[in-house]
């Protein structure tokens, strides 16, 4: 999927390195690289990058991306685990492009419904996610590992 001089596509694993360093950079969490690696590895189907089509390598060989999103598969359902956008391209729809093509890819193998968590203090992502058409469906008390509570969001596609 190309839009708007982003191009949306399967990660490689050569850009392993690069996801879980924008993972760590923009995502509080207390996962590790392994935990992400080991991640990628069951779900890589479901691991998307962004990369400006306006950049000469896009082949998946090395460092363009500027966001990504890492899906996997929750109790027969899709769920996005994490979702990243540099700071410089945030607001210039890559996020929106980011989950489009997430939904897509779990729909096309017959999930109805996409979840996902978001600390509670996270203001801007929830404001993303809602108008993105993601619905609150609870929340989980003390979710993370420093004890912040995480809210539940859900999509049906």
């Amino acid at each position: 999927m190309t839009t708007q001089g982003i191009e949306i596509r399967k990660a490689a694993d050569s850009e392993l390195r690069d996801i879980v360093s924008m993972w760590k950079r923009n995502i509080k969490t207390a996962n590790t690289a392994t935990d992400i690696v080991t991640l990628y590895r069951y779900f890589e189907k479901y691991f998307l990058v962004a990369t400006p089509t306006d950049i000469g390598n896009n082949t998946g060989a090395g460092s363009n991306i500027v966001g990504f999103v890492a899906g996997a598969v929750r109790n027969g359902h899709g769920h996005i685990s994490g979702i990243a956008v540099d700071n410089e391209f945030r607001r210039t729809e890559v996020g929106r492009q980011l989950l489009k093509a997430e939904a897509a890819n779990f729909l096309a193998d017959g999930f109805d419904r996409v979840t996902l968590e978001v600390r509670i203090s996270n203001t801007g992502a929830i404001t993303f996610y809602e108008t993105h058409g993601y619905k609150c469906l609870y929340t989980i008390k003390g979710y993370y590992a420093d004890g912040e509570d995480a809210i539940v969001y859900e999509l049906k596609i």
